[in-house]
C-alpha cells in the first residue's frame, strides 16, 4: 500500500490528508503502533516527495470540509500558505478553538461546569477538550445542522488535533489546566 501512494503522490498535483489518520496518523498511530503508521506529512517526507499538502482531519472529518476544500481548489487554485494554519489546516474550517464558539461557553465564564452527563453547564470537568481543538464543529454541526458531539451532551475529544487519541485519552478525563491556554488567558495567567 505504502508504495502505491508514494507511487501516486509523485505524479500528484497536490494533495488533500482526508482525516485525522491520514493527516496525522490518528487511531492507527496510536501507542503501541506496531505497524509504525504516521500522517501523510511524514510519509512524504520519509520518501522525499515534496508537494502542497492540505490536511482535513477529524474523526470523522466532516463531509463541507472536504467539499469545501475542494471546491476552492477547483475555482481559486490551491490555498497559498496563509490560507492554511501551521499544521496545513484550512483556517475558514479549522481557525478557531471550539471553545470559542461553543453553546455552553457562558458557562465556563461563570464557572458553572457539569459534574456528571446530563446535567447543564460547561463539560470540562467531564473531559471536554473543545478548549484545545480547532475545528468548527460547533458552528457547522453534523447531518445538515441536526448536531454535534457537544450538541448531543458528549465532551468534545479533540478528533481534529495531532496526536489523537494518545494525547487526548482518557476521553472522559479533565485535562489538566497547563494543557488549556484559553483558561490560563482568560484568567489572565499566561500559561
Amino acid at each position: 500500500m505504502a508504495e502505491r501512494v508514494g507511487a501516486l503522490a509523485k505524479d500528484a498535483l497536490a494533495i488533500i490528508a482526508l482525516g485525522t489518520c491520514a493527516a496525522y496518523g490518528g487511531i492507527a498511530a496510536g501507542k503501541p503502533n506496531p505497524g509504525g503508521y504516521t500522517g501523510t506529512d511524514k510519509f512524504l517526507e520519509s520518501r522525499k516527495i515534496s508537494k502542497p499538502l492540505v490536511n482535513l482531519p477529524g474523526c470523522p472529518p466532516h463531509p463541507d470540509w472536504f467539499v469545501g476544500t475542494v471546491a476552492s481548489v477547483l475555482l481559486l487554485g490551491l490555498p497559498k500558505p496563509e490560507d492554511l494554519d501551521e499544521l496545513k489546516r484550512p483556517k475558514v474550517f479549522y481557525g478557531n478553538l471550539i471553545h470559542e464558539n461553543c453553546p455552553r461557553r457562558a458557562y465556563f465564564d461563570e464557572g458553572k461546569f457539569a459534574r456528571k452527563f446530563g446535567e447543564p453547564g460547561c463539560l470540562n470537568e467531564l473531559g471536554c477538550k473543545g478548549p484545545v481543538t480547532h475545528a468548527d464543529c460547533s458552528l457547522r454541526m453534523w447531518n445538515h445542522g441536526t448536531n454535534w458531539c457537544i450538541g448531543a451532551g458528549s465532551p468534545c475529544i479533540g478528533c481534529c488535533e495531532p496526536g489523537f487519541p494518545d494525547l487526548v485519552a482518557p476521553f472522559y478525563q479533565k485535562l489538566d489546566d497547563a494543557n488549556m491556554p484559553t483558561i490560563g488567558k482568560l484568567q489572565g495567567k499566561e500559561k
